[in-house]
């Protein structure tokens, strides 16, 4: 977790709740309903839940562990499992072979290829342990703004989805042009923004 332990990659979003009557209330409820779930003992391949800020397994959030107002503080917790295709390729063609040689004709049919496939499939992520990632979240409800502990693009996009349907709030990425507007109010600050380029240090000038 980088922004409690070390470096961290951060995204910044706004997430302006409009009605705050209740909203702890709501905060909870949601928290718990989105918690992680386990998927050791099954054969999902992704699960996706918060957990807490100091203990990925930690899901139970006693006395809202995540609540220090006006901040929620968690950790989104990834966990999937991956099955190399040549692993899988491996074992469903011995499965094939093994079904043809309970027949007289040595024949199965397309449908019962695919029925093995899966069949093979889930006994094999059944056996491997998925693979674990957490990223730290913080949202002042105060100011509205949500920090994220990833960047990249595949991250996000679970985050950003799994936000929005657990707190029913959008978030509005923080980009830097964005933030230059807020900062610069004014229709002539706006042109100059739309028109503005990278500066070459070297040369003084803009590139």
């Amino acid at each position: 977790m980088g922004l409690f332990k070390g470096s961290a990659s951060i995204s910044r979003y706004e997430a302006t709740v409009s009605d705050r009557i209740g909203f702890w209330d709501f905060v909870d409820e949601r928290v718990r309903m989105f918690a992680f779930r386990d998927i050791e003992d099954s054969a999902d391949e992704v699960a996706v839940g918060w957990v807490s800020a100091t203990d990925f397994m930690d899901t139970a959030f006693q006395y809202a562990s995540y609540a220090l107002d006006p901040y929620v503080v968690m950790g989104l917790r990834i966990d999937r499992r991956k099955l190399p295709a040549g692993v899988l390729q491996k074992y469903f063609r011995m499965a094939v072979a093994k079904a043809k040689a309970m027949r007289e004709d040595g024949v199965i049919s397309r449908a019962e290829r695919e029925t093995l496939k899966e069949k093979v499939k889930l006994d094999l992520l059944t056996r491997i342990p998925p693979g674990t990632q957490v990223f730290d979240v913080v949202w002042d409800t105060a100011k509205g703004t949500v920090w994220f502990g990833g960047a990249s693009r595949s991250m996000l996009d679970i985050f950003e989805d799994y936000f929005r349907r657990c707190f029913q709030v959008e978030l509005m990425p923080r980009l830097p042009y964005f933030m230059a507007r807020s900062l610069l109010p004014g229709e002539e600050n706006t042109q100059r923004l739309e028109h503005a380029a990278p500066w070459d240090l070297s040369g003084g000038e803009a590139a």
